[in-house]
């Protein structure tokens, strides 16, 4: 994974790699991490690095932060950005640029790992697979090898098509927006998503998936599950 920090404060720089370093540790994650001091060098990197996130500062000598982020949405539409700085009057112009989040100096740690996990996620999934807390820590499953997701108590049962079943600390209702029809998924009950992918037969009040798994439908989700089954078919 590829992130830019452009701030034209070398101490700050340092501080949130330290915190980007202690992020990953935890996650297991491979980072590179790329330092610059001005949007000039960070906009002429990118073309050639495309990097998988950029913080920025804002208010620096010349190219400041909220046209950095214009200049490099004019090359790269996608790439999440987050502003890191000490004034809070930009935050509006933040929307203008589509930024990921705006996060006051000195920043919040927890604030910032949060702001990290919610980027994780999309990446994960541009990537087919996800890296999700556990109670042991964390652990990366790749969404082809999901069957389905059942909401348990105060957590979450991911069961693989493995037969495995790993236990996530994580909201269902957050689950909902990250398994989405768009990734190939659908919420089938207000407790179950299942793979479509993996679905083998289906009623209108159950799903069978390949590994045998009986999941319930409710009659309110019927008719959206089947509309969504046969699109996701087709396409």
């Amino acid at each position: 994974m590829k992130i830019a920090i452009c701030d034209d404060e070398i101490h700050f720089i340092d501080a949130t790699c330290l915190l980007l370093e202690q992020w990953a540790k935890e996650r297991g994650i491979k980072l590179t991490i790329y330092r610059f001091t001005n949007g000039d060098d960070l906009i002429a990197a990118n073309q050639n690095e495309r990097m998988d996130l950029i913080f920025l500062d804002v208010i620096m000598p010349l190219l400041n932060g909220m046209d950095t982020a214009r200049e490099l949405r004019n090359t790269n539409q996608t790439v999440p950005i987050i502003f890191l700085t000490s004034s809070r009057e930009f935050a509006v112009d933040s929307y203008e640029v589509k930024a990921l989040n705006y996060l006051i100096k000195p920043v919040d740690p927890e604030k910032l790992f949060l702001s990290l996990d919610d980027f994780l996620r999309t990446y994960n999934l541009s990537k087919n697979f996800l890296t999700v807390k556990t109670v042991d820590g964390f652990c990366r499953i790749m969404l082809a090898d999901v069957d389905y997701l059942e909401a348990q108590n105060k957590q979450v049962l991911i069961h693989l098509t493995t037969g495995r079943t790993i236990a996530i600390r994580e909201l269902f209702s957050k689950c909902t927006e990250i398994f989405t029809p768009e990734n190939g998924f659908c919420c089938c009950h207000r407790s179950y998503i299942v793979n479509l992918s993996n679905v083998e037969k289906f009623s209108k009040t159950e799903v069978t998936t390949i590994t045998n798994a009986v999941i319930p439908i409710s009659r309110s989700s019927y008719a959206a599950f089947k509309e969504t089954y046969f699109k996701n078919m087709f396409e």
